[in-house]
């Protein structure tokens, strides 16, 4: 099985780019089918001032760009450095101005939302030696596939971003704060633990951890996700939150991606749809 991830990494990665966008577009094909309705639900909900050719357009354009993420994974690994270098770029206040990941006094906690291209941020040590001094962990979910697993972990950590598993890793992230690093933490997804929010029109259960931890370290708190500007081709970006304490920070962080998803149609169809956010909301009464 790893070798045949292998042979598909590199033809990904080495053949017209035509051939990924294909693979794409009849693997987010194949997401719309078995995730439609949670997909044209979830809109339906959020955006209920729009109509069903608009569900339908950003939910198969969002899963597409679901499958998009997927194979770059993929095909990073056997993605030359020259070759990402000219695919992902920094904003420049990634290296300077009050959102800065680099040089800072404190350690550093990133709220990242589920774009497309957030498999590409895991690159960012790679671009500047100021972001290669600090230690850079990320919580994630492992895969149940082994081969795979082991294949999109090494992928993941090819330039030094540290994964670490959500079930045994909360204590090594703290840790990377606490001693000026930076940890990246998921706050869009749904949840069976956290605090109770209104996120477009309707209650979730969000995540309060990223929160938690800025607030025990006094940490600087960043959003930090990829914008994407074309087939993987991104700008990576980050914006400074400005609360101190973790329910704030919560809030604010919700704040900014509904703000964001309600900004575009592009930037709308960018995340994640076809995951049930809202599920978890259903307990809480307001």
């Amino acid at each position: 099985m790893y070798l045949l991830i292998a042979i598909y990494a590199w033809l990904l990665a080495n053949l017209p780019e035509i051939f990924a966008r294909v693979n794409a577009w009849i693997f987010g094909q194949c997401i719309w089918l078995i995730r439609r309705e949670i997909v044209l639900n979830n809109l339906q909900q959020a955006f209920p001032e729009k109509d069903k050719t608009w569900w339908k357009k950003i939910g198969k354009l969002s899963c597409q760009r679901t499958a998009e993420m997927s194979l770059f994974g993929i095909a990073s690994a056997a993605l030359t450095e020259k070759e990402l270098r000219t695919r992902i770029k920094l904003n420049p206040n990634i290296l300077e101005g009050p959102s800065r990941l680099n040089n800072t006094e404190n350690g550093t906690v990133c709220f990242v939302p589920h774009f497309s291209l957030m498999e590409m941020m895991t690159t960012i040590r790679l671009f500047d030696s100021s972001l290669a001094q600090r230690n850079w962990v990320t919580l994630y979910r492992p895969l149940d596939l082994g081969a795979a697993e082991n294949w999109i972990k090494k992928s993941r950590e090819r330039f030094g971003m540290k994964l670490v598993s959500r079930r045994e890793g909360f204590g090594r992230t703290m840790e990377a704060v606490r001693q000026g690093g930076v940890a990246c933490v998921l706050f869009d997804q749904n949840t069976h633990q956290g605090m109770p929010l209104k996120f477009l029109h309707r209650t979730c259960a969000v995540t309060n951890l990223p929160g938690i931890i800025t607030q025990r370290f006094n940490a600087d708190a960043r959003i930090f996700w990829a914008h994407r500007t074309g087939f993987w081709r991104c700008e990576l970006n980050a914006s400074a939150l400005k609360s101190k304490d973790s329910t704030a920070l919560t809030e604010e962080s919700n704040a900014w991606l509904a703000q964001q998803l309600q900004s575009s149609d592009e930037v709308c169809a960018d995340w994640l749809w076809a995951h049930n956010r809202w599920k978890s909301g259903e307990h809480f009464d307001y």
